[in-house]
This record gives C-alpha cells, structure tokens and sequence, in this order.
C-alpha cells in the first residue's frame, strides 16, 4: 500500500514524509482501529481510508514543519471507523467504546436506562474540555492506551501526561458539581 501512498504524490518531499509517516503510525493506526472495528479487514479499510485522508490534506499532514502526528492520526483513524460503521448502519456516538457494557441484557432494564442517561451526561461533561484534554482522556480510557503510549505519541512527558488527566477529570468532576448546584 505505501507504493500506492507514495505514488499519489507529486514532490520527492511529500513522498519521503509520506514514507516517515506510515512506517512511524501504521501499527498505531492499525491498534487504534481493531480497538474500535473489532474485525481485522475492516480496521485495515479503516487505516486506507485514513492515510487517503492524510494525502487528501497533504499541505496539513505533510510538511516538514508539521509537529509531531500522533495525536491527529489517532484521531482520523478513530473518525473513519465512526464514519465506517455510521455507513453500515450502527448508531456511533463519540466516545462510544464501552456502550456495549450499557446494553448488557443481565443488567435490568431500569438500570440500563440510568446507566445510558448517566454515560450520555458523562459525554456532555466531557465534550466541554478543550481538545487536548479530550484527546488524552480518549487515548486513556477508550483506545486503552497507556500514560507512557499517550506520551510517546503526544511527544509530551509522562508527568505532564498524569498531570493532564487528573485535571481533565477535575474539571469533569467541578462540571458535574456545577450542574447539580443549579
């Protein structure tokens, strides 16, 4: 497939990027997929479709003066497989890797009703931080990532890592408390 990349491309600088960045994010890409897609061919699809999105963009993704990807190719692969699975029909919300365990048939229906009202409120809370701290709590608790992974990928330190996400879930907390003192 990276022939097929790089052949899309016009300058010898956008393909030797081309080259960087699929060699650097394709497992992550592929890991970040089958977290979501649960099926090997259709994560695979997904990583195409993402790296067809990365080219299409090429004069964001592709420049030398482009930080580090991590983070946004994440989040492409992540919105592609939405896209994926909006197209065959599943109804995808964001943030949406556990909502299996709300429909779970053991659990009476009441309860699941509280738990689907109590995740979609969580989802609100969460939707108010800035995008950063978005991303970092959905590296951690839906693609399953580890502070070290999220780290690594952000380019950040692990400290900064540990402190971001005690102050996103802070502030999810305070929202929380905020909306309860109305």
């Amino acid at each position: 497939m990276l022939l097929l990349y790089v052949s899309m491309l016009e300058t010898e600088e956008e393909q030797h990027k081309m080259v960087t960045v699929y060699e650097k994010y394709k497992s992550l890409m592929l890991m970040c997929a089958m977290g979501i897609m649960k099926n090997k061919e259709l994560a695979e699809d997904a990583v195409h479709e993402a790296f067809l999105a990365i080219i299409k963009h090429k004069e964001k993704y592709l420049q030398n003066s482009c930080p580090d990807l991590g983070v946004p190719i994440v989040i492409i692969t992540r919105n592609k497989c939405f896209d994926m699975l909006k197209k065959a029909g599943n109804n995808v919300e964001n943030i949406d890797d556990h909502k299996h365990s709300l429909e779970d048939d053991a659990i009476p229906m009441d309860n699941r009703i509280i738990r689907k009202e109590e995740y979609a409120e969580l989802c609100k809370h969460i939707s108010r931080l800035d995008e950063s701290s978005k991303n970092i709590l959905e590296m951690k608790y839906v693609l399953g990532m580890t502070h070290k992974e999220i780290a690594t990928l952000t380019g950040l330190s692990l400290e900064n890592i540990n402190k971001k996400i005690i102050r996103a879930k802070v502030k999810v907390r305070n929202s929380y408390a905020e909306r309860s003192n109305c």
